[in-house]
């Protein structure tokens, strides 16, 4: 809840700004963090807006769940979002052992949107991804388990 309130207050600060760079302060020591914290905020905040705005707008297409186009460009968008998770649980100190380290960054990750990898080379990228969000998935969850009562232990991280 703080974090969107931040974003938000983040995102009316931007809404002021004019196109132009501004520019960050730079004292003896160099930039203030304050405000390279209020800037990176902002980045934040702008594309949370973009992913807003955009989600309904008329005229854009679904891609076709089963190209393999689609299916590596969601393989590339799913290791994206696994480091950004990891890269969060590090900052806030939690399951160091396996949030904390190099980011996952297998040769396909850069791939151009054009490339088409055969369903074999998809399925490879598919498991190799799939080992890591296991492990971490593992970690986050067997410790959600055990701050619940048993019983309950079968609603926490259910999956298929």
């Amino acid at each position: 809840m703080k974090l969107r309130a931040i974003v938000l207050a983040l995102a009316l600060a931007a809404c002021g700004q004019t196109g132009e760079q501004a520019e960050v302060p730079t004292g003896p020591a160099g930039p203030d963090p304050s405000t390279l914290n209020i800037e990176i905020g902002r980045y934040g905040a702008m594309l949370s807006q973009v992913n807003d705005q955009s989600a309904e707008r008329p005229g854009s297409i679904q891609p076709e769940v089963t190209s393999q186009r689609d299916l590596a460009r969601r393989l590339r968008e799913a290791v994206w979002s696994y480091n950004i998770q990891r890269s969060q649980l590090c900052s806030k100190g939690l399951f160091t052992e396996v949030a904390c380290g190099s980011a996952y960054e297998p040769v396909w990750i850069s791939e151009p949107e054009t490339v088409e990898p055969t369903l074999e080379e998809i399925q490879s990228r598919s498991d190799a991804l799939g080992a890591e969000v296991q492990r971490l998935w593992g970690a986050v969850c067997d410790d959600a388990k055990s701050r619940v009562p048993e019983e309950e232990r079968m609603a926490v991280c259910p999956m298929e």
